[in-house]
């Protein structure tokens, strides 16, 4: 209560002087002039939630989508709640705070970002430096927990990762790769990475979960050929493999083991493990031997739903109301939003940026659209639109409180 009492007192301020450039004077940053949200369905403060959103907006005339001057051209990251704007903090390499779509996110109402050189990662919250450490990652997770910042990284150079709490390390492997990203499920922090190992002459994978400090060592079947992914739930592990002489793939949940049905002529080429109350989801996206590509979710190994597509399913959500995802244009179509069974097309021209433009609040499903043209970028709220006067794009969404 106390926080969206704040945030509602940082609005109006900030309505009643405009927008301060977090990290930098407006000149120094360069970014559009904030022009606000337009549509009759312009979002609100809720003690409820709220819905946060960033996005990338460039000075007017530059072209974001060829982004021939990446980080030295003047830009902001804007951080929104509800359609409003809360700050803006200027990137470019000169600020340690860079522009791509995974390396800034929203942690309880906050900005994080990662920024790393050639020896160096500097984690920023607000625009303002939290810690530098002497490596470089790529950031594949953080969390918050009480005043603690976790976070999971992968070195850049190849020599595993580290888990890290506000910059000091509680878990290195040299030559480990982590599977998926850092969770916080149920006050413990878990994820999932494997290591190869010689064995004769051939190389064997091991897998690890990590949950709550400890480390196991996950025993799977000898007659195993591939995991295509694995996810930590708690002290349950769940992953999906395919066994040696079976091209089906195998759904396998504590000691259940469940087979996902493939169509004749299919061949699964990647997937990703989700939750959804007590059901397991697995997206996936399969090769057909005729040509082509079918991107298929199953719910506990039984077919969801099923469509051609060049792209792979670019964003999706789970929750009690059910599964949402988007697909984005190709061949000519329009791109397409799948909410709960329904199903909508994008408007011509757009995609979603990352997959992490979606959220669902209240039951509401919220998307961010960008421009393939490089006109504005639009809100789509249970088919709703609203537009975003700036010249850029949306990177991603988030459910508040």
């Amino acid at each position: 209560m106390q926080r969206i009492f704040l945030l509602i007192l940082f609005l109006v301020s900030l309505f009643s002087c405009g927008i301060e450039e977090i990290g930098g004077d407006s000149d120094k940053a360069g970014g559009s002039k904030w022009g606000g949200m337009t549509g009759s369905h312009s979002g609100s403060i809720s003690e409820k939630s709220i819905c946060y959103m960033t996005a990338l907006d460039y000075q007017k005339g530059y072209d974001w989508r060829a982004d021939s001057e990446h980080g030295t051209v003047r830009c902001s990251l804007v951080v929104y709640a509800d359609g409003r704007p809360i700050m803006k903090v200027p990137v470019g390499d000169s600020y340690e705070t860079g522009a791509d779509v995974d390396i800034h996110r929203i942690i309880q109402g906050h900005l994080y970002t990662d920024y790393s050189t050639d020896s160096e990662t500097v984690i920023k919250k607000d625009g303002t430096q939290l810690f530098r450490y002497s490596c470089s990652e790529s950031i594949l997770g953080m969390e918050l927990k009480g005043e603690n910042l976790y976070t999971l990284g992968q070195s850049r150079d190849g020599g595993g990762f580290a888990l890290r709490k506000d910059g000091y390390v509680l878990l290195h492997r040299d030559a480990a790769h982590v599977i998926g990203k850092l969770r916080n499920d149920s006050d413990s922090l878990c994820f999932a990475f494997y290591e190869q190992i010689e064995d004769g002459n051939e190389q064997l994978n091991r897998y690890y979960s990590y949950v709550g400090g400890r480390v196991s060592q996950v025993a799977v079947r000898e007659d195993i050929k591939m995991v295509w992914d694995l996810f930590v739930d708690q002290d349950e592990v769940i992953y999906v493999a395919s066994l040696v002489g079976s091209d089906a793939p195998i759904l396998f949940k504590g000691e259940s083991m469940r087979k996902i049905p493939l169509k004749q002529n299919f061949t699964l080429i990647s997937c990703r493990i989700f939750k959804i109350g007590e059901y397991v989801g697995v997206e996936g996206v399969c090769r057909l031997n005729t040509g082509g590509h079918h991107n298929v979710i199953w719910l506990d190994a039984k077919e969801y739903y099923a469509k051609s597509s060049e792209n792979p399913v670019a964003a999706l959500e789970a929750d009690g109301d059910g599964v949402f995802y988007a697909i984005n244009p190709s061949s000519g179509e329009n791109g397409i939003i799948h909410r709960a069974g329904e199903q909508y097309q994008m408007p011509s021209e757009y995609r979603v940026m990352s997959e992490d433009c979606m959220c669902v609040i209240d039951g509401i499903l919220h998307v961010g659209l960008s421009s393939t043209q490089g006109t504005s970028p639009l809100v789509w709220k249970d088919g709703v639109l609203d537009t975003l006067n700036i010249n850029g794009y949306i990177s991603a969404m988030y459910s508040g409180i």
